[in-house]
């Protein structure tokens, strides 16, 4: 069975002291059946430079250049480039994302990955799971 590709989308505005180690978590991953889009929301900083250096030393990189419009229009331009089964959403918050496993049966299109430690079960304890995938919400 062919593994089933993953598009992850990276919504950028001024996060150059967090992008190197956010992509190349991404680009480590073991999962390499990988789509990454870059989408950059205006940034003035040297994040878009950093993107393109990234994008040339990885031919699944692709990066998008639009005007600023907020988090949510960012996500939205990345999540219509794709057709893919699965989307997966990372934030500058979630940079320590170092693993995530996707499983090839799972129902969910769009979900968003979150580390365990940012997460607390119903008596607002960590729970003992690695990673978590829940449906976004936006």
């Amino acid at each position: 069975m062919q593994d089933k590709k993953v598009g992850i989308v990276i919504p950028i505005y001024n996060v150059e002291k967090y992008l190197d180690e956010c992509l190349q978590s991404v680009i480590d991953q073991t999962y390499t059946n990988l789509s990454i889009v870059l989408v950059n929301d205006g940034s003035n900083d040297n994040s878009l430079s950093i993107a393109k250096k990234y994008a040339l030393q990885d031919e699944r990189i692709i990066i998008i250049d639009k005007k600023n419009g907020g988090l949510s229009s960012a996500r939205n331009t990345g999540i219509d480039f794709f057709a893919n089964q699965y989307t997966l959403q990372f934030e500058k918050e979630e940079q320590e994302l170092l693993k995530f496993q996707i499983i090839n049966e799972n129902y969910l299109d769009i979900c968003s990955i979150y580390r365990k430690n940012t997460m607390l079960d119903k008596n607002f304890e960590i729970p003992q799971i690695d990673y978590i995938i829940f449906l976004d919400s936006d």
